[in-house]
Parts: C-alpha cells; sequence; structure tokens
C-alpha cells in the first residue's frame, strides 16, 4: 500500500506527462505482483469494489474531530478524502503498520459489508496521513491525479518494450491484477489472448494541410485527397462482435455505461471510427447533431438516467471502418474502407450510426470557401457552424 500511496502523492503534484510517465513506469518496474497490477487497475479505472462507497467513508468521516470543525475543513478542502485524512488522529509512535495492496482490495471484496466501517478505521488508525489519503481515494474510486487510462497504457509499454497499440490490442480481454500480462512482458509468459473484434484500436488523424507541400500536393492532384466535415463532438469507437459491444473514447478509456443506446441493436461484428454527438433525428430520418454544449451535461457521468437520456439522446457519426468480421481494414487505403463503410452503413443501418458525408472539392479555393461558411455560421449560433474541413 505505501509503494501506491506514494506514487498517488507524486502524480497529484507533478502537471508534466513525461515526469508521470516516469512515475508510473518506476511502480511497475519495483512493485512486485499482484500489488503493482491492482495500482494499475486502479490508475485505469479498471478497479470495481461494489462493497466499497463513498458513503462508508462518509461514516467514518468525522470520528476523532468536533462536527462543526469537520465540516468548516471540509468547506475549506472541498474533498472528503483529503479532509478525513488530515483530520484522522495519528497514530502512536511506532505503531505505524502498512497493508498491501492486494490485502486491501481482498478485505474490500470478500469482507461483510457491516463490519467494512471498523475494517476501514483500523486501516486509517496505522496509516500517516498520506496513506490515509491513499486508501480513502481507493475507497471513493476518485482518484483524479491527472492519469488517464492512455497513459498509464504507455508507461506499460514502455515497461514491456512492445507498441501501445499492442497493449490496447490485449487489455480488453485482461482482469485485474493482470498476472498473465505482466507476464508477457516480463518474457515469461506468451502473449495473452483477446478478442480482436472487442479490442481498441488506434484511431487514422485527419492530415492538416499546414505545410507549403501539402498544399502544393493537393493543389497538384486534388482526386487523391479526401474531405469531410470534423464534428463538434469527441472521438469514439465502437468494438462489437460475438453478441456484445464496446464504446471507447480517443484515449481507449471505455465509456459503454455513459452512452447504452449506442450499444443497443447491436449485432455484427466490426470496429468503427466516429464523432459521438447528442441530437435528434430530422424529417428525413438523418440525425441533426446538437451544439457541443448540449454533449457536455452527458460527459463524465457513469450512468445516466432514462430522462437525460431522452432529453439528450447520443449517435455516432462514422468516419472510418477498421474491422469488418475477423478481417483488418487498416492496410487498405482510406478511400477502399470508405467504400467498405458506406457498403456496411447501408447493409445494417444501425440506428444510432450514420455516415460522415464526404465534401466534393476541386481547389483549395473551394475548401478555403466551405471553412469561412463554417465559421460565418458559427459566429451566428448554427450548430452546423461548429463544423470544421478536414483533408485525407
Amino acid at each position: 500500500m505505501k509503494p501506491f500511496a506514494q506514487l498517488l502523492d507524486r502524480l497529484l503534484y507533478t502537471p508534466q506527462r513525461t515526469v508521470k510517465l516516469a512515475l508510473i513506469l518506476d511502480y511497475l518496474r519495483t512493485v512486485p505482483d499482484p500489488d503493482r497490477g491492482w495500482g494499475l487497475a486502479a490508475l485505469t479505472g479498471g478497479l470495481t469494489l461494489a462493497k466499497a462507497t463513498p458513503g462508508l467513508v462518509g461514516g467514518r468521516a468525522a470520528r476523532g474531530s468536533e462536527p462543526a470543525l469537520f465540516a468548516w475543513a471540509y468547506d475549506f478542502v472541498g474533498d472528503l478524502a483529503e479532509t478525513t485524512a488530515l483530520l484522522w488522529p495519528e497514530p502512536p509512535a511506532g505503531a505505524m503498520d502498512w497493508p498491501h495492496l492486494a490485502e486491501v482490495i481482498a478485505t474490500l471484496e470478500s469482507a461483510p459489508k457491516a463490519e467494512l466501517p471498523a475494517i476501514l478505521a483500523g486501516w486509517l488508525d496505522r496509516l500517516d496521513a498520506t496513506g490515509r489519503w491513499a486508501l480513502l481515494k481507493l475507497v471513493t474510486g476518485a482518484l483524479r491525479v491527472g492519469v488517464s487510462a492512455r497513459l498509464a497504457k504507455t508507461a506499460l509499454a514502455a515497461y514491456g518494450a512492445v507498441e501501445v497499440g499492442a497493449i490496447e490490442e490485449v487489455w480488453h480481454g485482461q482482469a485485474p491484477p493482470y498476472t498473465a500480462l505482466f507476464a508477457w512482458l516480463d518474457g515469461r509468459g506468451p502473449r495473452p489472448a483477446s478478442d480482436a473484434s472487442l479490442a481498441f484500436r488506434p484511431l487514422m488523424l485527419a492530415h492538416p494541410l499546414e505545410s507549403e507541400a501539402d498544399r502544393a500536393a493537393l493543389a497538384a492532384e486534388p482526386d487523391a485527397w479526401l474531405a469531410e466535415w470534423k464534428w463538434d463532438g469527441i472521438r469514439v469507437q465502437l468494438a462489437a462482435g460475438h453478441g456484445t459491444a464496446r464504446l471507447y473514447a480517443r484515449s481507449g478509456d471505455e465509456i459503454s455505461r455513459a452512452f447504452p443506446e449506442i450499444l443497443e441493436g447491436v449485432g455484427f461484428t466490426a470496429v468503427l471510427d466516429g464523432e459521438l454527438l447528442v441530437g435528434r433525428p430530422g424529417p428525413d430520418g438523418l440525425w441533426r447533431p446538437a451544439p457541443f454544449a448540449e454533449l457536455q451535461q452527458r460527459l463524465n457521468r457513469k450512468a445516466p438516467s432514462p430522462a437525460l437520456r431522452h432529453a439528450l439522446p447520443a449517435f455516432v457519426r462514422l468516419y472510418d471502418l477498421l474491422l469488418e468480421g475477423d478481417e483488418d481494414l487498416r492496410p487498405l487505403p482510406f478511400a477502399t474502407r470508405r467504400a467498405r463503410l458506406e457498403a456496411f452503413i447501408a447493409r445494417h443501418a444501425p440506428p444510432r450510426l450514420d455516415l460522415s458525408p464526404l465534401i466534393p472539392f476541386a481547389s483549395l479555393d473551394d475548401l478555403a470557401t466551405l471553412r469561412d461558411g463554417a465559421r460565418a455560421a458559427a459566429r451566428g449560433g448554427s450548430a452546423q457552424g461548429q463544423r470544421w474541413v478536414r483533408a485525407r
């Protein structure tokens, strides 16, 4: 538990991405199994402790302090775990005894719920302020130390000297504490099996027309380029197969629970790349995107209410088809994948998926005119004006 607490404390006060990466990498190299795997699960959001809730912390929070003092301190600090950790009585000299992270996880999962408050208090009595804070963050699941799942996977790839894409392709088939994954990265075991149809894959990004060489290439051969709108949402990937489906953010974090309606009625095997938006179908049956401000009301909600889902229904406007059936399409040219995507949509007609239209153009001047029109519409408050031209 102590190395995990020290890691969280250092991550919290480290804004630089490269330093955060180095800290996580050091943790993976120096902490033995299974503690490092449980720590990795906590950092990536893969740790679910059903019996441990913020209410469990709330029940222990004010012990040893006056209620008024605790309320004042909580109002000032603004964080329940930090307030409790600071006000909790310090252990007597020589009484500090750190439990292993694996021991904490196992106890929180197996102990009767009625016994957990006393168990939690016993641990808090044995830890210093940093340890208490880390333990309470673990219990509440709200680490907030500036680490994305993508950053943690990047550290994992550096640890095993493999590509991040290789980590992504096996990640979602593994479960904490990732014993088989670490065995592979340590050279002690085979690469873990994974369901390829449900794996996250790195996305193809738009190509910005910033250099004179690119602009000259497009002017000389416009037929070799494709242009489409950049919609005002968040980039996502929908992976489906074998009767199940998952929705991933651009970082590789799974967000299926936040947008369950996207997964309804998905019965194909494919990996699709697109933009998550909110809106409603128009009279022609095509979805009409709403401004990003409306999508923001649904972001960062792990389980949206039925009322919110009804008020702000989500859909995905598709850019690309990365996998169809058992065939990996990524080695194919984008124009070929685009044709496959159009045929896929026509064949399956998923209710909450539609196609991002390509923009016909013959010159850079055409694209500039379209871009300026989008800017003017944005100034007028139109949702369409939130779009942007991007070329591939």
